[in-house]
């Protein structure tokens, strides 16, 4: 996001830094969070990029390893009857591929979708997302934000516990 945030993003902040520094002392616990993670959580461009990075990757992760999961099924019930059932010797090359371009289709297309929904979340680890959004958090629950007031998609998966 080029140094511009869209209107979107912006609306995904729970609380804009005006609203944390109305917190009296809440500002040097914030500064203190975002230097350990390299992030200035009081500019909020900077966290609306954030959260809306982190919600995407959430997403893609989220639609491709379920997608990727749903066709796997079906390809290793098919693949598992092809070679549990079929006599390849008395099929002839087209009856073989007439059998065996679904099943190779729907596997291929599974095992593309599980490798790219693991892509996502080694971005979304590796990349630092998950960290600073964590640090986010910190910052939340620093300024009493309650638990069961954030947004499906920010709440806290570590099994932590949280205010």
């Amino acid at each position: 996001m080029n140094g511009t945030v869209s209107e979107k993003a912006l609306s995904l902040l729970p609380v804009t830094s005006a609203q944390l520094t109305a917190v009296p002392g809440l500002a040097e616990t914030v500064r203190t969070i975002g230097a350990d993670r390299g992030i200035d959580y009081l500019a909020d461009t900077e966290v609306a990029a954030l959260l809306y990075r982190h919600r995407e990757l959430l997403r893609r992760m989220n639609s491709r390893g379920a997608w990727g999961g749903l066709l796997f099924a079906p390809g290793a019930v098919g693949a598992w009857f092809l070679i549990d059932s079929t006599d390849w010797g008395d099929f002839d090359a087209v009856v073989d591929g007439i059998l065996l371009t679904p099943v190779a289709v729907l596997l291929s297309l599974s095992v593309y979708l599980l490798a790219r929904a693991f892509h996502c979340r080694h971005v979304w680890v590796r990349g630092g997302t998950r960290d600073r959004v964590n640090g986010y958090l910190h910052v939340l629950s620093a300024a009493g934000i309650p638990y069961r007031a954030l947004p499906a998609w920010l709440k806290p998966t570590s099994g932590k516990r949280w205010r």
